[in-house]
């Protein structure tokens, strides 16, 4: 399993989604949340086809 380093992406996204959000006061770790769960789920996306390149026929 290769651990990655997201901390850029989901502050880049959770800023996204507090702008969107009209920039609310105090719901911070709701957008860091919900932006580490997209990102996460994007990165399991990518390494889902690698998965299975090696199994045994």
């Amino acid at each position: 399993m290769t651990v990655r380093d997201n901390a850029e992406k989901v502050r880049e996204r959770a800023y996204y989604l507090w702008e969107q959000a009209g920039r609310p006061c105090g719901r911070e770790h709701e957008f860091w949340a919900q932006a580490t769960r997209e990102i996460e789920a994007e990165d399991g996306c990518e390494e889902k086809p690698n998965e299975n390149r090696f199994v045994a026929r």
